[in-house]
Parts: C-alpha cells; structure tokens; sequence
C-alpha cells in the first residue's frame, strides 16, 4: 500500500510502520498481553494515528520525534488498560 502512495520502492520503505500497526491495535482496545480485539476499535486506532501523523507532518516535526511521541501513546494505553484490567478483576 505504501508504494501505491508513493510510487516508487526501497529497502527502506515502511521502516516503523509495524510501531504503527502495534499503536493502532492497542489505541483500539486489544490488551498487549493477550486480549481480544474489534475491527471497529482498530480502525478507531488507525483513524486517530492518521491524524496524528498528519499533524506532525505539517508541523514539520522529524520522524523520530514522531516515533518517541507513538511510542509514548502507546505506553500510556497500555498502562491504562492494565488499570482498567485490575480494577474489572481480569488477570493481567
């Protein structure tokens, strides 16, 4: 898909987008430690890294500040679905 948007190929392409992928999964509800996810949660994930992504690219930030900022997303759900996993008596 990456090549159709850009039309052209190189080893490099895609470089970071399983971080992505993984984002967008947990952004939309699946737990990182063997839960069950939603097509319509992942999709929820993927619409909002879109749109971060595209503001990051017209504020003109680096992609490894994008990077550290998806990482950080992706911390803080993780942290809140263990939470959230805890108080509902779940094991973690």
């Amino acid at each position: 898909m990456l090549l159709a948007r850009t039309t052209a190929g190189t080893s490099t392409h895609g470089t970071l987008m399983e971080l992505d992928a993984i984002a967008a999964v947990v952004i939309g509800g699946t737990l990182l430690s063997g839960g069950r996810g939603t097509i319509v949660g992942t999709v929820f994930g993927v619409l909002i890294f879109t749109t971060l992504t595209n503001v990051f690219t017209l504020n003109n930030l680096d992609t490894s500040t994008q990077a550290v900022a998806k990482g950080a997303i992706i911390v803080v759900a993780v942290l809140l679905q263990q939470r959230v996993a805890a108080r509902n008596g779940s094991p973690p």
